[in-house]
């Protein structure tokens, strides 16, 4: 049974097998309300309901690593378990309470509310009142199912989140297929309503089975230094959350399917950061905090290069095919039933420049990390605070006078502009690394790229296949194989190189076996 205490190693092996079925669920389920539903103001209303209250439940559950787990598992070390419980459960009935009044305000007038957050008109909220009504339980449900993941994670109960999530795709991909011409999109939410019930039954009756937890509600005294790292964290927190409200909120007042097509365009746009850079960087998280703890400098610079420098020379191709061949892309995966010409043509046109945030997320994931690992957080918490306020005011100021497609062009601008101050955060903050080398790195990547993928593009347009699946076949395999093969001519990454000549030998071993036999 996977649903037990793992051991770390278990832990990281199991989470990543079931965080990549978790990913390819929730993709196979935005195909089906691709084809099922396509880009319409009824999916614009329904996206942006829910992501706000993602957004929403992500920015009061940024507590549970920044605060509540870590100051549990020092009660739970130091006072014992009943102490730990006691907080937990505190601040679990306080989550419960603030997001219950939140839904109280929510359904007095869900029309005259979502109306005050968002650009939409009345009218179109009114005509869509059913889908606003039924997405504001998840405000209680989304932040009381993580935090009881949270806890179950710090009791080494690693697949529990990864489960929780197949367990909301199944019931999305299974409650669409059969009611979606019953219930058309509140088939969506129902399915999601049920998946979240379910995982709360399904995890409290788990913590009282494995954790004996005792779920009664009792007294505790939160300390001044709780509440004030609450304060200190969550002050941090909105910016990061206002940064990815205003986006939706912006682009509310354009044209039907503006926000199904952003929807779309990020979901394929993240998932190669979703599948490969989050967990390598998982990875060199671990071993930037033991090097740390050694005071090993030298470990520390070799550990920051060549994960970005091998993560730069896989990512920056994906990068150049999203950007290049984004309309045969988005018309591969969604052309289909429901979804015509319009919503290929708005979601190719974010994924085009979404797709170029890719390499630049490498070089922010891993000095988040190196903050992490040195304890810099004040230096981090005001950076970010920086960074997101000037996002926010770019953004307002250029969707408002250029229209919905400057936010890709606006967002993928402004962290080329944060991979600069990465490079002072580093000259500053991280001496030891080597990040001018890095960078140099990075242009020439940048520049063989952008050079072979031209190429291969106007090569592909003139060869005129007949069919997208073709161009884009076709438009990959060459621009892989073009750099792969000057990867290896000119050693542009010595991990890649690595691989190669070892996966060569063992081939040409176990072919000459087999020859012999």
């Amino acid at each position: 049974m996977f649903i037990k205490a793992e051991s770390y190693k278990r832990g990281i092996v199991l989470s990543t097998v079931f965080n990549i079925v978790n990913k390819g669920l929730v993709f196979c389920n935005s195909l089906l309300i691709a084809y099922f539903f396509g880009a319409q103001l009824k999916m614009d209303i329904y996206f942006y309901a829910y992501n706000t209250i993602v957004i929403l439940s992500t920015f009061i559950t940024s507590l549970n690593a920044s605060v509540l787990i870590p100051e549990s598992m020092r009660l739970r070390t130091q006072e014992g378990e009943e102490s730990a419980i006691r907080f937990l459960n505190f601040f679990m009935y306080l989550y419960m309470g603030l997001t219950a009044l939140i839904c109280l305000v929510f359904l007095m007038d869900p029309v005259k509310t979502f109306n005050m957050v968002s650009g939409f008109n009345k009218e179109a909220l009114q005509q869509q009142a059913q889908i606003l009504t039924l997405s504001i339980p998840l405000i209680f449900l989304m932040p009381v199912i993580n935090l009881l993941t949270d806890i179950l994670t710090s009791y080494k109960f690693f697949t529990v989140p990864m489960i929780a999530g197949i367990v909301n795709g199944l019931f999305s991909i299974l409650f669409v297929a059969l009611f979606h011409k019953m219930l058309d999109v509140l088939s969506l939410l129902t399915g999601l309503l049920l998946s979240y019930s379910l995982n709360f039954v399904l995890l409290v009756s788990l913590m009282r089975r494995r954790l004996k937890w005792n779920f009664r509600p009792r007294l505790f005294r939160a300390g001044r230094r709780v509440w004030r790292n609450i304060i200190f964290a969550q002050a941090g927190n909105i910016t990061s959350s206002l940064s990815s409200y205003a986006p939706l909120y912006l682009l509310s007042s354009f044209g039907n399917g503006i926000i199904t097509s952003l929807n779309f365009a990020q979901q394929i746009s993240t998932l190669p950061t979703a599948l490969v850079t989050n967990q390598f960087s998982a990875v060199a998280g671990i071993k930037f905090n033991e090097s740390y703890s050694a005071r090993d400098d030298r470990a520390i610079n070799e550990t920051f290069r060549s994960t970005a420098e091998f993560l730069l020379f896989i990512l920056l191709p994906v990068s150049g095919i999203f950007f290049f061949f984004s309309r045969d892309i988005v018309s591969v995966l969604l052309e289909r039933g429901a979804f015509g010409h319009t919503g290929v043509v708005y979601t190719s046109g974010f994924l085009q420049y979404l797709g170029l945030l890719l390499p630049m997320m490498v070089i922010n994931t891993l000095i988040s990390r190196l903050f992490m690992a040195s304890h810099k957080i004040m230096e981090s918490f005001w950076y970010q605070i920086c960074f997101n306020v000037i996002l926010i005011g770019v953004l307002y100021f250029t969707v408002h006078r250029y229209g919905f497609m400057a936010y890709p062009i606006t967002l993928a601008s402004v962290h080329v502009l944060n991979v600069l101050g990465c490079h002072l955060l580093a000259k500053w903050y991280f001496k030891m690394i080597d990040y001018g080398s890095v960078s140099k790195q990075f242009f020439l990547l940048a520049m063989i790229n952008a050079a072979i993928g031209t190429g291969v593009y106007y090569l592909i347009r003139y060869a005129h296949f007949s069919s997208p699946i073709l161009n884009l076949a076709a438009g990959g395999a060459l621009y892989c194989g073009l750099i792969a093969v000057i990867g290896l001519r000119f050693g542009l990454n010595d991990y890649f190189n690595s691989f190669i000549h070892n996966s060569w030998k063992k081939g040409t071993s176990l072919y000459g076996r087999v020859k012999n036999r």
